[in-house]
């Protein structure tokens, strides 16, 4: 992550732009010297939103925790296993 005072921001507001969007980098804005907003891409801010959306949700934590246990212990299912179970067929090549 770039730290950048806010006027040599101003010059080059088009390519910082693009590049924060290229690279998913984040770009902290200063003001007189202190951070005062960060600069990142919509894909980026996106992508955070959705994050925090499903972290906040009820019993997330816990069914991911779960989710690895199974890995874990094996408890794992196959591409065959699971087109068998709900009759997906295989695609032609």
């Amino acid at each position: 992550m770039r730290i950048l005072p806010i006027s040599q921001l101003k010059s080059k507001i088009n390519e910082y732009v693009d590049a924060v969007c290229e690279t998913r980098d984040q770009i902290t804005i200063t003001k007189n010297g202190l951070p005062a907003a960060v600069l990142i891409g919509v894909d980026e801010w996106e992508s955070i939103q959705e994050t925090l959306y499903w972290l906040s949700q009820p019993g997330i934590a816990e069914s991911v925790a779960e989710s690895e246990s199974d890995v874990t212990l094996g408890r794992t299912y196959g591409e065959d296993e699971i087109r068998a179970a709900y009759q997906i067929p295989r695609r032609s090549r």
